[in-house]
């Protein structure tokens, strides 16, 4: 990115016309900027998609024409709200959602120009590592959205 970190975040922030983040957002973006393992744990609608995407989308690289982020979700609709809010932002990366009950074809099509964010189901995910055989060197942050219960009690007795 061209601008500075604060000056990129706050026209993140006007395109969707909010003020400043909250809280949570805050130290979500602190704690990703400075450690490499961070787990969110945050109520549904408390803005946790823009908390990651803000510091992740600071760290990819606009010269590297593979996938550097990856997110894997449990559901399409997930995948596809990522995804709209990830383009939303305009941080001139590409950004790509491949899914179940999506085309192959679609996907095939949006994969042959590798994105630099790829948001996807595990299945649909592994599907198209197995067919189009993208690189995972490149991939430098995972994120797994929505973890189950059982793995929520885990993290916690950690």
């Amino acid at each position: 990115m061209t601008k500075n970190t604060k000056e990129q975040s706050d026209i993140f922030l006007d395109k969707f016309d909010i003020k400043a983040l909250n809280a949570m957002q805050v130290e979500a973006g602190k704690k990703i900027r400075s450690k490499s393992d961070v787990v969110l744990l945050s109520p549904t609608g408390t803005g946790k998609t823009l908390a990651f995407l803000l510091p992740l989308i600071e760290k990819l690289d606009a010269n590297c024409d593979e996938i550097q982020l990856l997110i894997l979700v449990p559901s399409r609709e997930l995948a596809q709200q990522i995804e709209q809010v990830a383009r939303k932002m305009g941080s001139g990366f590409k950004v790509n959602a491949v899914y179940g009950g999506r085309s192959g074809t679609l996907d095939k099509i949006d994969l042959k120009h590798r994105p630099a964010i790829l948001i996807g189901t595990p299945g649909r995910i592994a599907d198209r590592l197995r067919r189009d055989k993208f690189s995972l060197a490149y991939i430098n942050t995972i994120v797994l959205m929505n973890l189950t219960s059982p793995w929520k009690l885990a993290l916690k007795k950690k």
